[in-house]
């Protein structure tokens, strides 16, 4: 059990799902989602959570979405976000695998650098060290295309590991970097 697991009493929020498709904070202890780096605040000065932000907290027991009044379940969510981004499933179990390994998990730069993640207990101090790169177990990547986000990483700082989602919904991860084997 985990410490956003174990506190006596759980704080259910109340998030609501908008036309957009997006999905903003409502009512609840904003600070308690802020401290363990739970959604973002939007342009238009409302906090919003991720779709797998969304679907973590509603799995969890944390959070509960409505939609014009309607309370909606996960699977309601997920068909929802599914029409979207059809990654969504790959992703989430990711999301869910490094939030049970008590890292924190902040939105990344596009769908092929999907996730930030934060060393453990480095949140709010310290920049974000990995960067996550999500596929399915057994679809391609070209080399040319990999090179690309290794040095995208590499440019930003960060260690990249792929994620690989299997068939039985279990995470492998793998870290990749470059080497420069050339004598110097």
């Amino acid at each position: 059990m985990n410490d956003e697991e174990s506190v006596s009493v759980a704080v259910v929020h109340s998030l609501r799902f908008l036309e957009d498709g997006s999905v903003v904070f409502t009512e609840g202890d904003l600070s308690w989602l802020k401290a363990r780096g739970y959604g973002d605040l939007r342009q238009d000065g409302l906090w919003g959570f991720s779709p797998v932000e969304t679907l973590y907290l509603v799995k969890n027991g944390r959070a509960l979405v409505y939609r014009s009044g309607e309370k909606l379940e996960f699977n309601d969510l997920l068909t929802l976000f599914i029409q979207k981004d059809p990654n969504v499933w790959r992703d989430y179990v990711i999301y869910m695998d490094l939030r049970k390994r008590r890292y924190v998990v902040k939105e990344g730069f596009g769908p092929k650098l999907r996730f930030r993640v934060f060393e453990r207990g480095e949140y709010l101090e310290k920049p974000a060290k990995y960067l996550i790169i999500p596929l399915y177990e057994g679809e391609s990547i070209a080399v040319e295309e990999l090179l690309q986000l290794l040095r995208s990483c590499r440019a930003m700082n960060k260690e990249a590991v792929v994620a690989v989602l299997d068939r039985r919904n279990e995470v492998v991860y793998y870290n990749a970097s470059l080497a420069d084997l050339r004598n110097k």
